[in-house]
């Protein structure tokens, strides 16, 4: 079949040369170095914009372009861990030329983008290198020399800034060759491998819709991390550094052998970061991280490779709150999740994950043009957060809105304000009232754990320490295969598979000196006309269960995910223009199990629910226009279908197996194009968008004052399922990024994001009694043109760098955001939100359209615009054989410590009186003045 495939293939590139008799086809030969060694560097990148050749293992470079009538070709040269250099290329109608030997330095300790810790969280703990010289692997930008993608991913990834206004799910990650995207929330994976940045810098990036040899691609474009064995320098590296962010200290250590003269290669790395305290208080960080890669080199077309990584990690959370609460803590860093216990901080949100994946990856390079890479992998492990839960007992949340000052009419509110500015206990969670109060509870539980007569007497804990557990297993499978067949035409494709099963749950972290919980649902009581009975049960199965630390309780049910997708892809390079297409088919299933039956919902709770099948298919095609070998003009766009996510398709996966009505697939088209610059001293790019993604759905679940009306009109509370359905989104803007080389070791840059990423529909509401099912609401939600929140939509920096011939380097940065906008609470964009009953017939019982009531009600909250200037610096040092390298990065020199990156509107409003303030909105501070120094020894 694959022989059928490629002559049919083959006669294709016949047809199309003619074509390259009009076209300029140069070979280009040379080699690239270590220039500390003088060694061959494997798989370093030889990048023109449109493709991109590697190095074999000695370092040679040959390939063949066609560059059209241009007169000058400037090329790339790019390796992890070392610096890129450009050289021009020259044909004057040779068609062979030689760029001769290229040497690359070391990059660490001479720019910022070598200091580990300054790589954010989009490329942090983030090239498919290939070994032969004559593999092409395709990239229209790449984040590594991009100059926007630089500054998106460096200056503005603090503010949750997200390329384009997408969302992760919409950007691809692979590990060594295989996916890694949690299907059932689509989101990347960084955190897996956090810790340890030593060994996944080696990464290739296609940003938007640029083809990428790895797979079809996201939205948002492909990440790909190689961390095989082979593909790390030969090295030993111990570092130490100190910062006052996350966490204080962290310890790393890698050591690399490289590609041994028996064919094997190892890389072991380890680290440990920990801090008592971090930037805000209560918080604190425990988390260690261990690499283990071995390849081994069968024959030269044959490489096999295993890869085993775990990040433990333990930290205490912190939490957004009111700026009621943060003025009355006179900091915008209060943290409620913490109170002291016998004098010590104890954190109640405790976040303790450890993930390990495993990679086994085969490399066979069937022809000298053709290769087909295939990798298995499975991930496991544990991932959950702690959190107070409590029954017949007052709310022992701090920042609990009954009790602050702005909620309280009396006079009292004046005396309690007080009370809170000076007493930073009153602020905090009080363990000891927790610990007193369930010592003080004693209880006898009949007919407990189900069996008649057996009756259990002891201290019933009234608050609880509870573990919020998404435990993930995921088995991917992926085989991809490129080929060359032509110098016009190069064909790729593959096949994937991935299952995926996420089993949640609660257990009893800590029962706070009492002696049991009760597995009851303590919301139903409210509700439950059995008198007590089943209703109230969590398991109807052991009914009245005694529950001991340790034990499951409230929810358990495992989502089972099965995705498979086919892709192809077919990229032209004709004489003054390169073109692709490219296409995927698949499918994405998803059912819920349930582990336990409910008490509220026996018939739909407890088993395997229908399966849910959505099928996947999208097409996209791009076109390059090469006017020179310096100026280049690209047009992409796609048109996708996407299956929903499993977590806004349920409407309560908690409690039952109820799916949103009317659930299907979302429906993407985009479109992009802009232009290229890039020449020895100057490069840039300016890039505009335009993307429509339809049919999106949201479900969120939270206790909702007025969920119940009574016969006489008095409202009670009840936890709910709050969906909306229909919601259409559009992100549109332009992308401008500007380089210069100035001066020797002197470069200027720049780069600006400015979006525009609105709601363009009117969704509908659906509110649910969660211990009933019963639909309490339908509304529409008024949100069209609203904006995308919590990120911000027009994003700004200028840089000044210089590099030292003496190895030191220093880099300043003035950074500029505006435009973001607070997510905001759709029910206050409803007509009962601006009327005083529920039909609005007459004018007067209406909010008055426009006037500062109506716009202070409905129109969406923007954070004020913000500037933070960083510097970047470090030096490195030669002592014989051994390198010493000394980085260090501050962020937000000026200590501004008023810009809200984000935030949000409560679910609650109040109807009765139309003020807003009554519940307002929580905000996320940046942080101050920040640092990171890093002090390595590399052998």
């Amino acid at each position: 079949m694959f022989i059928r495939i490629k002559s049919l293939l083959i006669q294709l590139g016949l047809i199309l040369l003619p074509l390259s008799l009009l076209a300029q086809e140069v070979e280009v030969r040379g080699q690239v170095l270590d220039a500390a060694t003088g060694r061959g560097i494997v798989g370093a990148e030889i990048r023109l914009p449109t493709q991109t050749f590697f190095s074999d293992a000695e370092g040679n470079v040959e390939f063949k372009a066609n560059i059209g009538q241009s007169t000058q070709l400037v090329i790339s040269i790019f390796k992890s861990g070392f610096q890129e250099k450009q050289v021009s290329v020259e044909p004057q109608g040779r068609n062979r030329v030689n760029f001769g030997t290229v040497k690359l330095e070391s990059k660490e300790g001479t720019d910022a983008l070598s200091a580990e810790e300054f790589v954010p969280v989009v490329t942090l703990s983030e090239n498919d290198l290939d070994s032969d010289g004559d593999q092409n692997v395709s990239g229209l930008l790449t984040a590594s020399n991009d100059v926007f993608v630089s500054a998106a991913s460096f200056q503005f990834s603090f503010t949750n800034f997200r390329m384009r206004g997408y969302d992760g799910q919409h950007n691809e990650l692979f590990f060594n060759g295989i996916p890694i995207n949690d299907v059932e929330t689509g989101f990347p994976g960084w955190n897996l491998w956090s810790g340890l940045n030593d060994v996944v810098r080696s990464r290739t990036a296609s940003v938007g819709l640029a083809p990428n040899a790895n797979g079809f691609g996201g939205l948002g474009g492909i990440t790909a991390l190689d961390v095989r064995a082979s593909h790390h320098r030969p090295q030993l590296r111990v570092s130490y550094a100190a910062s006052n962010r996350a966490y204080r200290n962290r310890v790393m250590a890698t050591y690399s052998t490289g590609l041994t003269a028996s064919g094997w290669a190892f890389t072991v790395s380890a680290s440990r970061r920990w801090a008592q305290e971090g930037y805000i208080d209560g918080t604190f960080y425990d988390a260690n991280a261990y690499f283990v890669g071995v390849e081994k080199k069968l024959n030269d077309n044959h490489f096999l490779s295993f890869t085993a990584l775990g990040s433990p990690v333990k930290r205490g959370r912190s939490a957004p709150a009111t700026q009621e609460m943060y003025d009355l803590a006179g900091s915008n860093y209060y943290n409620s999740f913490w109170g002291y216990q016998e004098g010590e901080k104890r954190n109640a949100r405790v976040q303790n994950t450890h993930q390990p994946l495993a990679v086994l990856r085969h490399d066979w390079q069937i022809q000298e043009k053709t290769r087909l890479t295939t990798a298995i992998g499975y991930q496991t492990g544990r991932n959950g957060t702690t959190a107070l839960d409590w029954y017949e007992a007052r709310d022992p949340r701090p920042n609990y809105y009954r009790r602050l000052p702005s909620y309280i009419e009396s006079d009292q509110a004046v005396e309690v304000e007080k009370l809170l500015r000076e007493n930073e206990a009153l602020r905090q969670i009080d363990w000891a009232y927790l610990y007193n109060t369930n010592r003080g509870n004693t209880l006898t539980v009949n007919n407990a754990n189900g069996i008649p007569g057996n009756s259990v007497t002891g201290k019933r804990s009234q608050y609880v320490v509870e573990e919020r557990r998404f435990d993930r297993s995921l088995l991917s499978f992926n085989s991809n295969i490129e080929s060359s067949i032509s110098e016009l035409l190069k064909v790729s494709g593959g096949v994937c598979y991935q299952q995926q099963s996420n089993h949640n749950f609660k257990t009893i972290n800590d029962l706070l000196g009492g002696d049991f919980y009760l597995d009851i649902d303590k919301f139903a009581e409210f509700i439950d006309t059995t008198g007590g009975g089943s209703f109230i049960q969590n398991d109807i199965n052991t009914p009245n269960r005694i529950l001991k630390e340790g034990y499951k309780f409230g929810w358990d049910y495992t989502n089972e995910h099965r995705r498979y997708n086919s892709w192809a892809q077919l990229e032209f390079y004709l004489p003054k223009f390169d073109l692709f297409v490219s296409g995927s088919l698949g499918n994405t299933s998803f059912w819920r199990k349930g582990n336990v039956t409910n008490g509220k919902f026996p018939e739909n709770s407890g088993g395997e629910a229908p399966k849910q099948s959505f099928l996947e298919y999208a097409a996209k095609a791009g076109l390059t226009f090469k006017a020179d070998g310096r100026n280049y003009f690209m047009l992409n766009a796609a048109y996708m279908v996407q299956a929903p996510q499993v977590r806004n398709a349920y409407v309560s996966p908690r409690t039952r197996d109820q799916i949103l009505p009317g659930l299907s697939t979302e429906n993407i088209t985009s479109i992009e194009g802009g232009y290229l610059l890039r020449s020895p001293y100057l490069k840039g790019r300016l890039i505009g968008y335009y993307t429509q993604i339809k049919n999106q759905n949201r479900i969120n679940n939270f206790y909702l004052d007025n969920a119940l009306i009574e016969d006489d009109g008095t409202a009670s509370g009840g936890f709910v399922n709050y969906t909306m359905s229909g919601i259409n989104t559009q992100h549109a803007g332009i992308e401008f990024g500007l380089e210069w080389a100035f001066s020797p070791g002197w470069k200027a840059s720049t780069a600006l994001a400015a979006g525009q990423y609105i709601y363009t529909s009117r969704p509908t509401i659906e509110v649910y009694l969660d211990n009933l099912a019963s639909k309490l609401r339908e509304d529409v939600a008024y949100i069209k043109n609203f904006f995308v929140p919590n990120m911000p939509q027009t994003a700004g920096t200028i840089g000044i760098s210089y590099n030292s011939p003496k190895f030191w380097f220093a880099n300043f940065n003035f950074n500029y955001f505006d435009d973001i906008y607070l997510d905001f609470n759709p029910d206050r964009r409803t007509v009962s939100a601006v009327s005083y009953v529920n039909n609005p017939e007459f004018s007067n019982q209406v909010v008055e359209p426009g006037s500062p009531l109506w716009k202070t009600i409905i129109e969406q909250e923007k954070a004020p615009a913000a500037y933070t200037v960083d510097f970047f610096g470090g030096k490195s040092w030669k002592i014989r054989n051994v390198f010493l390298y000394l980085n260090v990065g501050v962020n937000n020199i000026l200590d501004k410590k008023d810009f809200i990156t984000g935030g949000f509107e409560q679910y609650r409003f109040d109807y009765e009186t139309k003020d807003v303030n009554r519940f307002p909105s929580n905000y996320f501070y940046s942080y101050g003045r920040n640092y990171f120094v890093s002090l390595a020894l590399r052998l």
